[in-house]
């Protein structure tokens, strides 16, 4: 630009300063700044690593996470979402020459239960044909063995664009067996760890007191509420040689779709190393195919 100076910076170069493998950033998606005590009180009593996690706060509810190892850093990313003060914290790795104002924290990983499925519709491949259409699949957590009746609905873990209103579920079309007409079933969709969100207009990082999405007058009938929300889901109990055999299948096929584009941003291969990460869970199977 004219009549600017361009500088040429010098990368880092020492790998020894380069810790990004056991940071993650954060960002609180909250109506008021929190403070660096109230967050670094909050995980520390959440997150219970095995070693201390060294918060820095940075501009716009944002934190810096340093990790005392790899292993730390890996469980509360599969663990994830996390809430500071009922707010959703959305984490990502750090990554090497990005600034903050270019990191996008527009989405996050959540556990979807599907409910009212009729038996003969639990199965991985329509877990996979829901998932389409709430977002980047990660994985369905289901034994390879057909119908999923180990229980009674469906349960993916799902990347999520949070900038939009969270779905309330689907209509699900089918024939009746009598008389061949096409009926339609409406489906429920509840959230693991779900965070507070607006009632109005069912989008996260304000509440209905201070909607501007919504007027006056259609309010109070979105059909959003704490239905929304729903407990995490004990785990599968399965033999562990099983489970292994699983892991190993799903990370083969998940290698390949490393670095592809997702709604027109390129994900990188270390947010989407730490989704593999996630199968390794015991009692906990994700079939991506």
């Amino acid at each position: 630009m004219e009549g600017f100076v361009s500088i040429d910076l010098e990368e880092g170069s020492d790998e020894s300063t380069d810790n990004s493998h056991l940071c993650l950033v954060g960002k609180v998606l909250a109506s008021k700044l929190l403070n660096r005590t109230v967050v670094s009180k909050t995980i520390q009593s959440a997150w219970k690593t095995g070693e201390d996690v060294a918060v820095s706060p940075w501009p716009d509810n944002v934190f810096l996470f340093r990790f005392g190892t790899q292993e730390d850093r890996q469980k509360v990313l599969r663990d994830a979402p996390w809430s500071i003060m009922e707010n959703l914290l959305v984490l990502q790795p750090l990554k090497m020459g990005c600034s903050v104002s270019e990191m996008d924290f527009s989405y996050c990983p959540f556990w979807v239960q599907v409910h009212g499925l009729p038996v003969d519709r639990l199965t991985e491949r329509n877990g996979q044909l829901i998932a389409e259409h709430l977002g980047q699949l990660i994985g369905v957590e289901a034994p390879h063995d057909g119908l999923l009746l180990h229980r009674s609905f469906l349960r993916l873990r799902v990347e999520l664009d949070i900038s939009k209103p969270f779905p309330r579920g689907f209509l699900m079309k089918r024939k009746d067996p009598h008389t061949s007409n096409t009926t339609e079933k409406w489906i429920d969709f509840k959230f693991e760890r779900l965070s507070d969100y607006c009632y109005d207009c069912g989008k996260i990082g304000h509440d209905k007191n201070s909607c501007k999405f919504i007027g006056r007058e259609a309010r109070g009938n979105s059909g959003y509420g704490p239905h929304l929300r729903t407990g995490v889901a004990p785990k599968l109990n399965l033999p562990v040689e099983f489970i292994q055999q699983q892991i190993d299948e799903m990370e083969a096929r998940i290698r390949p779709l490393l670095g592809r584009k997702h709604h027109g941003l390129t994900k990188e291969s270390e947010p989407q190393a730490a989704r593999a990460s996630d199968v390794r869970d015991v009692g906990t199977i994700f079939c991506v195919k």
